[in-house]
C-alpha cells in the first residue's frame, strides 16, 4: 500500500485557497481529480499528499493529506482533511521517493517536474508528517511503492519524463513543449528541433522567416516520422511537435493503444467504419477518456449514440460529430446529464426531424453547446422553434444548410427568437431555400453578435450585396 505525491495545479489551488493563501490554513480538502494511472496503487490503501508550486520562488507547499482515497470515476476521494498549508520547500533535497531519484528541477521547472504521481518512501512520509504535525503512526499504512531506480539513472532523464507526462496531462502546456525540447536538442535528438518549429510556424512570422523553417520542418519529419510515428494504418496529425490527431478504423487505432497514448498528447481521434458493435470496445478504450474530439464514421445506431452520449468516458468530449450515422429521433430522446462538457455537436446528415429537435432541446447541456451542426436533418419552421424558443446563450454557430423545408419561415423563426441568440455570430442555411425576405429578416433582426449569413446557393437577388454579413 503505497502512499503517494501528486501536484495540484496553481488555479486549482487558488480556487480552494483564494488568491493570497496563509501556510497554516486549513482548506479540508476531500478529494483529488485525476485519471492518472500512477494512482491506481493506491486503491489498495495509502494516503495522498498533495501539493503546489507557489511563485514567484518556487516554494514546494504541503496542502492535503487524503487518507485511503477511493476512486469514484472521477476523482479520489476521502474524508476531509485537516492538514494546515506547509511550507515543505527546506524538505526538497531530503525526499527520495521510492525510485530514489529525488526531486530534481531545473529553475522553472518544478511544477512540471512534480506532474508524474510519485510514491514515496517510509522515510519521506515521516518528513512530510514531522512538517505538516501529522501524529506519530498516521502513516504506517504507507510504503516503499516501486522498486529503486539504479543509483546511476541521469536526473534529466527524469526530468524528461516528469516534462512528458506534463505535456500528457496538459496537451496546451506549450511552456513544457519547449523545455523538454531544449532538453532533446542538448543531447542531439532532431525530435527536439521539430517541436521548436512546430511552435514557432504556429506563431506570427514574416513571410520570409515562414518560407525558412516551413522546408526544414517537413525534412525532419519525412525522415525521423517512422522513428517518432510508428503508428501503422492510422492518418496522423501533428501539432507543437507531437501528435494532436489520428485518423483511422478502431482497430487500428486500438493495435497502436498505450504506446501512441503514452507518448503522444493526442486528444483527437476520428474513427471510421463504425458500427454497433464497435461502441463496447470504444467504450473500454482507456484513452477514451483523454479525448476532447471525437468523430465517426459509420452507422452507430440510436442505441450506441445513447449510450456513448451517457457514458462517464465520453464525459470529457468537448466536440462530437456523428455525420451521416443514420441516427433517427429516438437516438437524441434520452441525452439527458450526456456530454457535459461538449460545445460542438456535429448531427448533419441525420433524419432525425422535428421529434429529433424535440429530444435536443431536452438536453441539460445545451445552453452550453457554442457551435451546433443540423444540416441535411429534415427540419421544418416548427421544429426549430421548439428548439430557439429557450435561452441559449452560448450558442455562436447555427448551421441548417440542406433543410429545404425551412424556407423564409424557418430563417424567420431566427429573427423571432433573437432573444435567446444573444452570442450567435454566424448562421448557414445553404440549399435551405431561403429567399429575399427571410435574408433581410434575419440581416434586421436584433442579433448583436451576427456577422455573417451564409446562403450561398439559395438566395440570388443583389439587393442586400452591400450588406457585408451576407454572403450569397
Amino acid at each position: 500500500m503505497p502512499d503517494m505525491m501528486a501536484i495540484v495545479s496553481k488555479a486549482v489551488f487558488e480556487r480552494e485557497a483564494g488568491k493570497q493563501p496563509a501556510l497554516g490554513a486549513r482548506l479540508g480538502m476531500d478529494r483529488y481529480v485525476s485519471s492518472n494511472k500512477n494512482l491506481d496503487a493506491l486503491a489498495a490503501g495509502g494516503r495522498l499528499y498533495l501539493v503546489t508550486v507557489r511563485p514567484p520562488n518556487e516554494d514546494l507547499w504541503l496542502v492535503a493529506i487524503l487518507d485511503q482515497p477511493k476512486h469514484d470515476g472521477e476523482a479520489w476521494v476521502a474524508r476531509k482533511c485537516g492538514t494546515p498549508i506547509t511550507d515543505i520547500t527546506p524538505l526538497r533535497k531530503q525526499i527520495k521517493f521510492a525510485s530514489g531519484t529525488g526531486i530534481t528541477a531545473k529553475k522553472g521547472a518544478l511544477g512540471m517536474s512534480l506532474q508524474t504521481p510519485r510514491a514515496l518512501t517510509a522515510a519521506d512520509t515521516a518528513l512530510l508528517d514531522q512538517a505538516a504535525g501529522v501524529a506519530a503512526g498516521a502513516g504506517a499504512a504507507g510504503g516503499a511503492g516501486a522498486a529503486a531506480a539504479d543509483a546511476d539513472d541521469e536526473p534529466e532523464l527524469e526530468q524528461t519524463d516528469a516534462l512528458l507526462a506534463a505535456i500528457l496531462a496538459e496537451p496546451d502546456n506549450d511552456e513544457a513543449r519547449r523545455i523538454y525540447a531544449d532538453l532533446l536538442a542538448e543531447r542531439g535528438e532532431p525530435r527536439g528541433d521539430f517541436i521548436h518549429l512546430e511552435l514557432a510556424l504556429d506563431g506570427r512570422l514574416s513571410i520570409r522567416k515562414r518560407a525558412l523553417l516551413a522546408p526544414r520542418r517537413d525534412e525532419l519529419y519525412a525522415a525521423h516520422r517512422k522513428r517518432w510515428f510508428p503508428y501503422a494504418g492510422l492518418g496522423l496529425r501533428t501539432r507543437h511537435g507531437f501528435l494532436h490527431a489520428v485518423k483511422g478504423p478502431l482497430k487500428a487505432v486500438k493495435a497502436a493503444g498505450s504506446k501512441l497514448f503514452a507518448a503522444e498528447p493526442v486528444i483527437e481521434v476520428e474513427l471510421t467504419g463504425v458500427d454497433e458493435d464497435t461502441i463496447e470496445p470504444l467504450l473500454a478504450a482507456r484513452w477514451l477518456p483523454r479525448l476532447r474530439r471525437l468523430t465517426l464514421r459509420g452507422a452507430i445506431g440510436a442505441d450506441g449514440f445513447a449510450r456513448l452520449a451517457g457514458a462517464p468516458a465520453a464525459a470529457g468530449l468537448a466536440a462530437l460529430n456523428v455525420t451521416g450515422n443514420g441516427l433517427k429521433p429516438a437516438a437524441l430522446a434520452n441525452l439527458g446529464d450526456g456530454l457535459p462538457r461538449c460545445t460542438t455537436l456535429v448531427l448533419t446528415r441525420n433524419p432525425i426531424g422535428d421529434k429529433g429537435l424535440a429530444g435536443l432541446g431536452r438536453w441539460k447541456h445545451l445552453a452550453g453547446v457554442e457551435t451546433l451542426y443540423l444540416s441535411r436533418c429534415e427540419l421544418t419552421p416548427k421544429g426549430l422553434e421548439a428548439l430557439l424558443g429557450q435561452p441559449l446563450p452560448g450558442l455562436t454557430k447555427l448551421c441548417l444548410s440542406g433543410n429545404g423545408r425551412l424556407g423564409d419561415k424557418g430563417v424567420g423563426v431566427i429573427a423571432a427568437c433573437a432573444a435567446n441568440l444573444p452570442r450567435l455570430r454566424h448562421v448557414e442555411v445553404i440549399g435551405a431555400k431561403v429567399g429575399k425576405a427571410g435574408v433581410r429578416a434575419l440581416a434586421e433582426a436584433k442579433l448583436p453578435a451576427l456577422q455573417r449569413i451564409d446562403v450561398r446557393g439559395t438566395y440570388q437577388a443583389r439587393e442586400l450585396a452591400a450588406d457585408p454579413r451576407v454572403r450569397i
